[in-house]
């Protein structure tokens, strides 16, 4: 029997990889908004700080305590003088002389009689001077513009101790504020002087001297010694002298007695005056006036007292008998 072949069928095995595709989640498309928004403000700017003389009125580069004088301020804002807030002028001794900073301006907070005033303007509501409790700085009609074509005018009259400057020391400046709280400030082109200021107050009455005999000297005590018997009063606002001076006095019914240093000649009399009631410190009094006391210095408002006030007589030998009469003067001046 024929063997029959075998027959090898090769079995190829087709593996198929099926790849699992998972479908990605799938969003619906959105669209988002969001609100822009940006408000707009013009800065103010302060164009000029002047001072004027209100009586003139002119542009001045000195001030005298008592008078009043004129801060002129020219504000520039693109959205009106409705946009606003405070204006602020501070008027302010400046001891080293030089350009002020805004630094120096803000750090001015009070007023103080003899170195800094502040007066404040607001929309809506007034200008307000800030001073010295008593000062006599006086805030005057100040005035402010219709709209920001014309000046705001800040008026005030100096204090009688704002202290004296020869030099320029006096600074004037302005700060404006808009209602978004942006500022700008200005100080005038050139510092001012401060001319001095002397005032005396409190002397009047007699003093009498009675039934005194021709030849009498100085002396301490009666007769030659009379106490003025008043409270001399001296306000100023730098270095002062007090002064004394008398002339010749008229007799009644008849005769002058006139003054003289030494009374050598008949009818003439010599007075000698002094502050702290000491015949050896007093001097001699003339017809212009003589020192007394020439160590006066800046004051406080309320003053100096000099309440040791004393005139001491000295009469020549031969006198024309008479009661005579006559005028003593007192006086404060300059004493720079």
């Amino acid at each position: 029997m024929k063997k029959m072949k075998k027959l090898f069928m090769p079995v190829v095995v087709v593996v198929t990889l099926v790849a699992m595709l998972v479908p990605a989640a799938v969003f619906a498309a959105e669209t988002g908004t969001a609100t822009g928004t940006f408000s707009n403000n013009n800065l103010p700017s302060i164009d000029y700080v002047q001072l004027w003389n209100t009586s003139g009125p002119a542009e001045v580069s000195a001030m005298t305590p008592q008078v009043q004088y004129d801060a002129r301020v020219k504000v520039t804002d693109a959205d009106g003088k409705s946009d606003l807030t405070t204006i602020v002028v501070k008027v302010w001794y400046d001891a080293d002389g030089g350009t002020p900073t805004s630094e120096e301006f803000d750090a001015i907070s009070a007023g103080d009689a003899q170195t800094a005033i502040i007066i404040t303007w607001t929309e809506g509501v007034t200008f307000v001077l800030t001073e010295e409790t008593d000062s006599t700085w006086v805030l005057g009609s100040c005035v402010p513009p219709d709209d920001l074509s014309g000046e705001f005018q800040f008026k005030f009259t100096v204090g009688k101790v704002a202290t004296e400057a020869a030099t320029g020391k006096w600074q004037i400046a302005a700060k404006v504020t808009d209602d978004s709280s942006q500022t700008d400030w200005e100080a005038e082109a050139a510092a001012s002087t401060m001319n001095w200021y002397g005032e005396i107050s409190g002397v009047s009455g007699t003093v009498s001297w009675g039934l005194v005999n021709p030849g009498m000297d100085f002396a301490e005590g009666d007769p030659s010694e009379e106490a003025l018997n008043v409270t001399v009063k001296y306000v100023s606002n730098g270095a002062f002298d007090e002064k004394v001076k008398s002339g010749n006095w008229a007799g009644v019914p008849s005769g002058t007695a006139t003054l003289s240093a030494n009374a050598t000649s008949a009818n003439e009399f010599a007075l000698k005056a002094d502050d702290t009631g000491t015949l050896t410190s007093a001097v001699v009094v003339d017809a212009t006036g003589v020192a007394i006391d020439e160590t006066g210095a800046l004051t406080e408002e309320v003053g100096h007292d000099a309440a040791a006030n004393a005139l001491w007589l000295k009469l020549n030998a031969t006198f024309t008998k008479a009661v005579y009469t006559g005028t003593i003067t007192y006086i404060i001046a300059d004493g720079s």
